[in-house]
């Protein structure tokens, strides 16, 4: 593929980010890619037209990402449903998602201008939240993680679970996440849950500062409905990779199952997940 149309999304509040795209955009161009923005990312350079975010993805090869993991997302919820890939350059700290660290960028870049990269799917999760009347009040979906958390900081939620169509646990917590195996290396590890490959196809249900006795992380298969409703007078809300937060209605629930559309990652290599975590954990 030549002359690809390439969708830039930046970290806008980061000004190396910002310099960064100029610099990349000039040197894509400069390798026949057509380059398009992405309004309220603070960055301009010439011949790059900026489009909204509900009208980023399309006509898109490929969508090339300059910063963290937060970044990524970001552009993962503009592009999925056009179907379009993303490529991570990692701008940021940690960065489990981007494919491309800032140093291997300029050598990069003629590949990612002809949209050279293989595909890699990643597993995401749908949700549901319904009221009283079990009528859908939101529809969303997330790649890492969909976070039941309480609206009151000073108060817990008591979040009854349901999976399978079984009554399993009612979990007193700050929250309780849901988690695909691509999120099991975001919040859910911090909070203590395992770290999946992305390959296995499972959804992780892990509670925060669960105030009973168990507070272990529970696998479940994507196939089994999962459902968490705030108990009594608890009110909460959902958190979907800590981009978009919807409200539950007093006496609704949420559902979440496996998401109809993946994320697509773009690859300019065979990707080595154990050794991408041995890297991004220091490990010996």
């Amino acid at each position: 593929m030549s002359g690809a149309r390439l969708g830039v999304v930046v970290h806008g509040g980061r000004v190396h980010a910002r310099r960064a795209a100029v610099e990349a955009a000039a040197r894509l161009q400069a390798e026949g890619a057509e380059i398009v923005g992405c309004r309220g990312d603070g960055w301009q350079a010439n011949g790059v037209a900026v489009r909204e975010p509900t009208a980023f993805a399309e006509g898109l090869d490929l969508a090339v990402v300059l910063g963290g993991d937060g970044t990524l997302l970001r552009a993962a919820a503009m592009v999925r449903d056009a179907r379009v890939p993303v490529v991570g350059v990692n701008l940021g700290r940690l960065g489990f998602l981007p494919e491309i660290e800032h140093e291997d960028l300029a050598q990069a870049l003629p590949r990612l201008a002809r949209g050279e990269v293989a595909i890699e799917e990643r597993m995401t999760l749908s949700v549901t939240v319904r009221d009283s009347q079990g009528q859908a009040t939101a529809t969303s979906w997330a790649l890492n993680e969909a976070s039941v958390e309480r609206r009151s900081p000073e108060r817990l939620v008591a979040l009854d679970v349901t999976i399978g169509g079984t009554a399993f646990a009612r979990i007193p917590a700050d929250a309780v996440i849901v988690a695909t195996p691509t999120g099991s290396t975001a919040y859910a590890f911090s909070a203590g849950g395992p770290i999946l490959s992305p390959r296995i196809a499972a959804i992780l249900l892990t509670p925060v500062a669960s105030h009973s006795l168990f507070d272990r992380t529970v696998v479940i298969d994507p196939a089994e409905p999962l459902v968490v409703a705030p108990a009594e007078d608890s009110r909460c809300l959902i958190s979907l990779d800590g981009r978009e937060a919807l409200a539950v209605p007093d006496g609704g629930w949420v559902e979440v199952s496996r998401g109809s559309e993946p994320v697509r990652l773009g690859r300019l290599s065979e990707f080595d997940f154990y050794q991408r975590v041995r890297a991004k954990f220091n490990l010996t």
